[in-house]
């Protein structure tokens, strides 16, 4: 009797666990497949690019009619969100020496750190497929299971090798991304996580 009252909440603990990390698995995939696709559209400003932003001037900005404010409020949306996205600076948005605007280094940054952010789940969730596949291993009542198994484990575990790898890629691009932005005039404020 006290093995059965031992029992039953550690069976009940495991079964909602499994079903715990089988819908956060799918959230994972699902984010790593939208993040890849976002991928696909970024691109990087090479010296060329940047050079075309040095030569414009910055244009003063102009004090609109308080009819014109009004309707131009939705166009400022819609500039700055183009602004930040081609890395071209609005009339009166601060830029770095290199003229890159603060949108650019915010969205920058943040994208960077969402990066590191993501790579750490997944590397949480790893650790949590491989402690159940372990589990799986030793309640296993065959040999053969316990083979299928076993070839899951050691993929779970090439898999977290490639995670630490693409981490440590990861965090290495976050910190050379602030190091470039503080040598090109980016103030703190705009590199900060908030």
């Amino acid at each position: 009797m006290r093995k059965l009252t031992v029992l039953l909440p550690m069976a009940l603990f495991v079964v909602f666990v499994s079903a715990a990390f089988s819908q956060s698995l799918a959230d994972l995939a699902k984010k790593e497949k939208e993040r890849r696709a976002g991928i696909k559209n970024d691109r990087v400003i090479t010296e060329e690019e940047a050079a075309k932003y040095r030569s414009e001037p910055v244009k003063p900005a102009t004090i609109p009619d308080q009819s014109s404010a009004e309707a131009d409020s939705t166009d400022k949306k819609n500039d700055a969100e183009s602004a930040a996205a081609s890395g071209k600076p609005e009339s009166d948005e601060p830029t770095d020496f290199q003229g890159r605007p603060e949108s650019f280094w915010r969205k920058t940054m943040v994208e960077a750190r969402q990066k590191v952010k993501d790579l750490e789940t997944e590397a949480n969730v790893l650790q949590l497929k491989r402690n159940q596949l372990q589990n799986d291993f030793y309640a296993a009542d065959s040999g053969f299971h316990q083979q299928d198994i076993q070839r899951d484990i050691q993929k779970t575990i090439y898999e977290q090798d490639m995670n630490k790898e693409n981490l440590k890629k990861a965090k290495d691009e976050l910190q050379d991304l602030i190091k470039e932005a503080r040598s090109s005039g980016a103030l703190p404020g705009w590199i900060e996580g908030r």
